[in-house]
């Protein structure tokens, strides 16, 4: 399928979007939308590649990377669960309750939308690989003695013969 979109869909008889300015825009936001997708992914990716470093490997790779992505996605489940959610349904369901009934309080309820659910929200996703980073660091310590005491073993990996010739 052709990335561009046709001269009439672009109303190129009065000259306003040529070919070439509809290609930046889409490609501008497939570019967008996939540093949102890496930037939200972090907490898979990064200790994915902090547990397989050859030079600092750590035993139960997948399970390490697993259990990173669990606590940080779940912090942040936490976080809108016990600030975002009872703000928006206050918000919802009962300013304009409050609105309706000429209170003065429903004024500011029916405002934590915009003063408190989007700011928040929007200070989550900055800080997802910042928290990414710390539980990564704090858990990649303690690694292998977790894996030790639960009894986990990583499958060995298979040496390099000292006298094999690669044939």
């Amino acid at each position: 399928m052709d990335r561009t979109l046709s001269r009439r869909t672009l109303g190129a008889g009065d000259g306003a979007i040529t070919r070439c300015a509809a290609r930046t825009m889409i490609s501008a936001d497939t570019t967008t939308h996939g540093l949102v997708l890496l930037w939200m992914s972090v907490p898979l990716w990064a200790p994915a590649l902090r547990a397989c470093l050859p030079w600092r490997r750590l035993p139960c790779a997948g399970r390490f990377t697993l259990t990173v992505a669990a606590l940080v996605y779940g912090a942040f489940a936490a976080c809108v669960a016990l600030v975002v959610l009872p703000a928006e349904v206050l918000a919802t369901f009962i300013g304009p309750q409050l609105l309706e009934m000429g209170l003065p309080a429903g004024r500011w309820v029916s405002a934590l939308h915009a003063d408190v659910v989007v700011p928040v929200f929007l200070a989550f996703i900055p800080a997802l690989p910042g928290v990414t980073w710390v539980v990564m660091l704090l858990l990649a310590r303690r690694w292998p003695v977790i894996c030790d005491r639960l009894g986990l073993r990583a499958a060995a990996v298979p040496q390099p013969c000292q006298d094999s010739t690669g044939a």
